[in-house]
């Protein structure tokens, strides 16, 4: 299993904001996909990663709403993205979450481009799959 290619647990083509769209439309794609987590994309390249609780934050600053009525995904989301290749395998991915306080990795290609997302949710899937009754 730890040999398996990140691309059989990947979600391909994840829905994505653009730094100038308002973090509103990234709080209904969050809600519509029922997911926490958006790469951020301008022209197909990854340029950062907001959450649902990026967005919880600035709801928890913001009493009068309007911050967060007027707040571009550009300005909260974070620009300092671990990543993960295309051709990375289980447990490359494993080995990346386990690192850090994220739990979700864009997967890219060379040049940057967004191929998918993996989340820690999705190595517990896969891995409970594989454990015996």
């Amino acid at each position: 299993m730890r040999d398996f290619p990140i691309d059989r647990i990947m979600t391909a083509d994840p829905a994505t904001v653009g730094p100038q769209d308002s973090v509103v439309e990234a709080q209904r794609r969050l809600d519509n996909h029922f997911i926490h987590h958006l790469p951020v994309v301008e022209s197909g390249r990854l340029v950062g990663m907001v959450s649902s609780s990026d967005l919880l934050k600035l709801h928890l600053l913001d009493d009068h709403l309007t911050l967060r009525m007027q707040a571009t995904v550009g300005q909260i989301m974070e620009t300092n993205v671990v990543v993960i290749d295309r051709k990375a395998t289980l447990r490359d991915a494993a080995e990346k979450l386990c690192m850090g306080d994220f739990h979700a990795l864009p997967v890219v290609d060379k040049r940057k481009h967004l191929v998918g997302i993996v989340t820690s949710s999705d190595l517990i899937g896969e891995l409970l799959e594989h454990l015996p009754d």
